[in-house]
């Protein structure tokens, strides 16, 4: 029994009354709305979700009402750490990494990390840095990938991480869903990591990105 169980019970105790279930109405949120869950950020798209609140009628007890009262400060502030968290690892690009996440089916904090890892943690800097081979962006894609492959101008930040999400997307389904060979071939390019190739330098960096990832 939880607290709030608790609680509850002792005030019926106390009074020498029993606590009925009360009539709850339940909002439906309008449709497109956005819904911060447990499971993070999604919107409303349903066909029911226009339906008015008075028709949607439930019973739920008053223990319950106070269980999902106490619980509602818990789920903000873990929604809102796992921001800060995605925030440190993308800097001002969280808005875009989060797009280009959910667009590729991707986790947002494993792009995230990738970013981090590729300008390592210079984030901010990272709309037309150049690497020594060429590599460009916050995604550090290799012009050749990114023109013809997957259609994006790399000198966009905007479009750079959305290829980015699609490149790394396409190599870990390649990679039958092994993120760490998908990472490997992120840094390696999928060629020679398809033929067994396991540079030492790829390794360490799909090894770092992994442990930024979680």
């Amino acid at each position: 029994m939880g607290p709030v169980h608790k609680l509850a019970m002792i005030i019926a105790t106390i009074f020498s009354v029993s606590i009925p279930p009360v009539p709850v109405a339940i909002a439906v949120p309008p449709a497109n709305h956005l819904i911060v869950g447990r499971d993070g950020i999604g919107d409303s798209t349903g066909e029911n979700d226009a339906v008015p609140t008075s028709a949607v009628l439930t019973t739920v007890s008053p223990v319950t009402v106070l269980q999902t009262a106490a619980g509602k400060p818990a789920a903000i502030a873990l929604q809102a750490a796992a921001m800060r968290s995605l925030h440190h690892l993308a800097g001002k690009w969280t808005k875009d990494v989060l797009h280009a996440a959910r667009k590729a089916h991707i986790s947002p904090r494993l792009l995230a990390s990738v970013l981090h890892v590729e300008n390592r943690g210079a984030i901010n800097e990272s709309a037309h840095r150049v690497s020594s081979s060429g590599a460009i962006g916050p995604m550090q894609l290799m012009p050749t990938t990114a023109w013809d492959d997957l259609r994006v101008n790399p000198w966009n930040p905007k479009e750079n991480i959305n290829g980015g999400a699609q490149y790394l997307a396409s190599l870990i389904r390649q990679f039958s869903g092994s993120k760490r060979l998908a990472l490997i071939a992120y840094n390696a390019g999928p060629g020679a990591v398809a033929g067994g190739a396991r540079p030492e330098c790829a390794v360490l960096y799909a090894d770092a990105v992994l442990r930024y990832a979680g």
